[in-house]
C-alpha cells in the first residue's frame, strides 16, 4: 500500500507537468502545418533522429544510471559520489560528441549544422539534470521546469515562425532557448555548483555505472532502430514529404504519452527504489502493475481513435489530410512501446540490464525488416505497421522472461478482449463516418467501465461511507 501510495504521488506531480507539457506542443500542430511545408517538417524529423541516435550511441544513458545508484544512498552527501562519477562518463561523451559533429562539418555541408549540435547538446544536459532533480526526489521541481521550458519553447516558436517567418531552423533555435531555461531552473533548484568535486570522484563507482550504463546505451541504440530509424527509411524510400506526413502522424502519439511518460517515470522511481531496499518476493506486485498499466493504456486507445477522427480535421491543415490514416496503427504502435518501456524499467530495477538489451535487439531487427518489406506495398502506413510488430515482439520476449524471473502472470482475457475492440475501432475510424465513430466512442465508454468496474464500485462505496458520516 505504501507503494502504492507513492506511485499515484508521483504520477500525480508527473501528470500536471507531463500533460501540460505534452498538451501545450500538441496544440502547436496547428501551426507546424500551416506554416512549414511536409517536406521541410520531413527534413527537420529526420535530422532529430539523426542527433538522438547520436547521443544514444555516446551519452549511455548515463542519467538512467546516475540515479539508479543515487538510490542507494540515503543522504545528500553520499550522493555526490555516484553523481561525480556519472557526470566523468557525461563530460568524456560531449567531447567525443563535438570532434564528431566538427568533422561532420567539414567533410559534408549540412544546414543549420551548429543549432543541431547545439539541440543535441542542450537536449543530454537538461536529461541529465532532471534525472539529478528526481534522484533528490525533487519531483515538483522537475515537473515545473519542464512546464516552463516548454512555454518559453512555444512562446520561441510562435515568434520566430509566425511573426519572423523563419523556416524549421526556427524549432532547433526554440528548442535550444527552451532547454537552456529548464536546464537553468533545475540547476538552481538542486543547487547543482555544490555536487560537482572533484573529491567526491569515486573510481569503484565510475567503473560499476560504466557496466551498468553499457547496455543501456546499446539499448538505446537498438530502441532507435526499432523507433526513429523508420524515418530514415521513409525518407530514402519515399523521400522527405512522405516522412513530414509520418511525423504528424506521430505526433498524435504524443496524446498517449499525456499519461504514460508520467507513469513510466514514477514506476522507475518505484520499482529503482523497490529493489534497492527489499529482499522479498515482488511477484504479485509486478504482475498487478503490469496488467493495470496495460488496461489502462488499451482502454485509452478504444476511446481516443473516434475521438482523433473528429479531432484531426480540426488540428491539421489540408495540406497534412494522407496523415489521417496513418494515426490509429500508430497509436497503436505507441501502446506496445510504452508497455515496452514499462517493463524494461523492471529489468532495470533487477539490474538485467544485459535482457533489456537483447529484447530490444530482436524487436529492432524485425522492425527494420517489416520497414523495408511494407513501405514499397503500403506506402507509409507500412513504417507503423513495421514498428508496432517491432514492440510487439518486445514485449512478448520481456513478458516470457519476468514470468520466468519474477512469475509475472498476465491477464489474458483482458488481451483477447482488447484485441477485438482495437480491430473493431480501427476498422471504424478508416472506413465508416462521422456516426460510425461516435458509436464506437460509446462503445468504448461501455467496455471502460465494464474493465474498472471493480475500481469504480470501491471508489463508489468510499463515496457513500463518506456522505453518510456528513
Amino acid at each position: 500500500m505504501k507503494e502504492l501510495i507513492r506511485f499515484l504521488k508521483a504520477s500525480g506531480i508527473y501528470f500536471i507537468g507531463t500533460v501540460l507539457i505534452k498538451l501545450v506542443s500538441f496544440l502547436m500542430l496547428p501551426i507546424y502545418t500551416k506554416y512549414i511545408s511536409p517536406e521541410d517538417m520531413g527534413t527537420y524529423d529526420l535530422a532529430s533522429a539523426y542527433i538522438t541516435f547520436l547521443c544514444s550511441v555516446l551519452y549511455l544513458d548515463i542519467w538512467a544510471g546516475i540515479m539508479r545508484f543515487m538510490f542507494e544512498h540515503d543522504t545528500r552527501e553520499k550522493k555526490k559520489k555516484p553523481i561525480n562519477s556519472g557526470f566523468a562518463i557525461f563530460l568524456l561523451s560531449t567531447a567525443v560528441y563535438t570532434a564528431i559533429i566538427i568533422g561532420v562539418g567539414c567533410v559534408a555541408h549540412i544546414p543549420y549544422l551548429f543549432y543541431i549540435y547545439l539541440f543535441g547538446l542542450l537536449m543530454n544536459t537538461q536529461i541529465l539534470f532532471g534525472y539529478l532533480a528526481r534522484g533528490f526526489g525533487k519531483n515538483v521541481l522537475y515537473a515545473s521546469s519542464g512546464l516552463i521550458g516548454t512555454l518559453v519553447t512555444t512562446v520561441s516558436n510562435i515568434i520566430l515562425i509566425v511573426v519572423f517567418k523563419m523556416n524549421y531552423s526556427a524549432m532547433f533555435i526554440s528548442g535550444c532557448i527552451g532547454y537552456m531555461v529548464n536546464i537553468a531552473i533545475v540547476g538552481y533548484g538542486i543547487r547543482a555548483h555544490e555536487l560537482i568535486s572533484v573529491k567526491k570522484f569515486d573510481y569503484g563507482i565510475f567503473k560499476q555505472m560504466f557496466r551498468f550504463s553499457i547496455p543501456l546505451c546499446m539499448n538505446s541504440v537498438a530502441y532507435w532502430f526499432l523507433t526513429s530509424y523508420n524515418r530514415v527509411a521513409i525518407s530514402n524510400i519515399l523521400g522527405k514529404e512522405a516522412n513530414g506526413l509520418y511525423a504528424v502522424a506521430t505526433r498524435f502519439g504524443s496524446v498517449i504519452n499525456l499519461f504514460t511518460s508520467c507513469f513510466n517515470m514514477a514506476w522507475q522511481e518505484i520499482s529503482y527504489s523497490k529493489e534497492a531496499t527489499s529482499d522479498s518476493d515482488n511477484s504479485n506486485f509486478y504482475s498487478v502493475a503490469i496488467n493495470s498499466f496495460i488496461q489502462f493504456l488499451g482502454m485509452g486507445l478504444i476511446l481516443l481513435v473516434p475521438v482523433v477522427f473528429f479531432v484531426f480535421p480540426i488540428m491539421i491543415d489540408d495540406s497534412y489530410n494522407e496523415a489521417k490514416n496513418m494515426v490509429p496503427i500508430y497509436l497503436l504502435a505507441t501502446i506496445a512501446s510504452s508497455t515496452s518501456s514499462f517493463l524494461g524499467n523492471i529489468f532495470s530495477a533487477i539490474k538485467k540490464n544485459d535482457i533489456l538489451f537483447f529484447t530490444t535487439v530482436v524487436g529492432s531487427i524485425v522492425n527494420v525488416i517489416c520497414v523495408h518489406l511494407l513501405l514499397p506495398v503500403l506506402g507509409v502506413q507500412g513504417a507503423s505497421i513495421a514498428l508496432f510488430l517491432g514492440f510487439l515482439i518486445n514485449v512478448i520476449i520481456r513478458i516470457r522472461i519476468l514470468s520466468k524471473e519474477i512469475r509475472v502472470k498476465m491477464d489474458m482475457r483482458f488481451i483477447g478482449m482488447f484485441t477485438i475492440l482495437t480491430a473493431g475501432v480501427t476498422f471504424v475510424y478508416i472506413k465508416l463516418s462521422y456516426i460510425g465513430n461516435l458509436a464506437a466512442f460509446a462503445v468504448g465508454v461501455f467496455a471502460t467501465i465494464y474493465v474498472f468496474r471493480d475500481v469504480i464500485g470501491k471508489v463508489y462505496l468510499q463515496i457513500k461511507v463518506k456522505l453518510r458520516k456528513k
